[in-house]
């Protein structure tokens, strides 16, 4: 692996103009004008903006935190999720930050490793607990807590509503990312294949660069589709997994709709940028002093199952009918 180059993987954007966001302006809540200004680190996954800062700084502003008023988020972009984050860290504690938010593992646990006083906010997680970053959901301790999805336990319902979709099938895949993976929801997946009676490969992939190759291969074994394990790399990389999966008419199983504006095939899950919105707020609370073992560790309450059916027709594929009646939203 090449030496990590701080200068060429992370980038630098400071927040402190109200033009540079373009958002629209929100009718601002009571006692607004008189909120202490706030500086936030954040840690930003993929080269790009996302949705998810989209959501986080809705969030804010509607707890009355507007970015150029009486905001300032120090926004850097960590390229890989295995890249040292300690120095970035340091920066932020240095710069007095109010909270710190991150949303890979390795990111709340350099972010622990340089303050044990700075709250830590995560905008999605896995497991909180399996992952090591809380020891309780309800009282988290010390300085962290954030948004938690329970990725791994959902796996295997991916994996039966894809074996439903294709009935006739019996051999599919899950793909993770090599430079991410997911072991909770990959173990979950796993487990699911034998009380489905069906062969489930397990790949891991170099995305984006690796895709290509991948799909190919796994066509050529038979596989009749896939269920792309999450993380924030392949969520980041929608649009290229979409453009790959339609090359080789493979259909993917996703794991939230916001994957599926890439091309994939079918989702279940929560709306992963709605915990970004949830994570501000309680950002907002820890950094005006509210003990973090006050706010708990939340989990989403709503699941969809949605189905794209223009990727359907781009990728040429028939949908059982009785799985179409039971999908929450049809994407026509």
């Amino acid at each position: 692996m090449a030496e990590f180059n701080p200068e060429t993987c992370f980038a630098t954007r400071r927040a402190v103009l109200a033009g540079l966001t373009a958002a629209p302006a929100l009718t601002q809540p009571a006692g607004a004008q008189s909120l202490r200004p706030l500086r936030i680190g954040y840690i930003v996954n993929g080269p790009e903006r996302t949705i998810f800062e989209e959501k986080f700084e809705l969030g804010m502003r509607e707890s009355g935190y507007v970015l150029g008023r009486n905001l300032i988020i120090d926004y850097r972009h960590q390229l890989r999720p295995d890249h040292d984050l300690s120095t970035v860290m340091r920066d932020f504690v240095a710069a007095r930050v109010d909270a710190i938010v991150a949303s890979t593992r390795g990111g709340v646990l350099a972010a622990r490793a340089a303050t044990s006083s700075i709250p830590i906010i995560f905008g999605a997680t896995r497991d909180a607990i399996q992952d090591g970053l809380v020891q309780s959901l309800a009282r988290p301790e010390a300085n962290v807590t954030g948004q938690s999805f329970h990725a791994g336990e959902l796996s295997a319902k991916r994996v039966q509503l894809m074996r439903e979709a294709f009935p006739d099938d019996r051999k599919f895949a899950a793909i993770f990312n090599v430079y991410y993976p997911s072991t909770i929801q990959i173990e979950e997946a796993s487990r699911a294949q034998s009380a489905l009676g069906i062969e489930l490969v397990l790949r891991g992939i170099a995305v984006p660069e690796g895709l290509d190759e991948a799909f190919a291969a796994l066509k050529r074994d038979g596989v009749a589709a896939l269920f792309v394990v999450s993380d924030v790399s392949t969520i980041t990389n929608r649009v290229r997994l979409g453009e790959v999966a339609v090359r080789h008419r493979m259909p993917m199983m996703m794991s939230n709709k916001r994957y599926l504006t890439g091309g994939g095939l079918m989702s279940y899950g929560p709306d992963i940028s709605e915990g970004f919105r949830r994570a501000a707020r309680q950002v907002v609370r820890a950094a005006n002093g509210t003990p973090i073992s006050y706010l708990p560790v939340e989990n989403p309450t709503h699941f969809e199952f949605v189905i794209d059916l223009r990727a359907a027709r781009a990728l040429d594929v028939e949908i059982a009918s009785s799985i179409l009646d039971r999908a929450d939203e049809l994407i026509e």
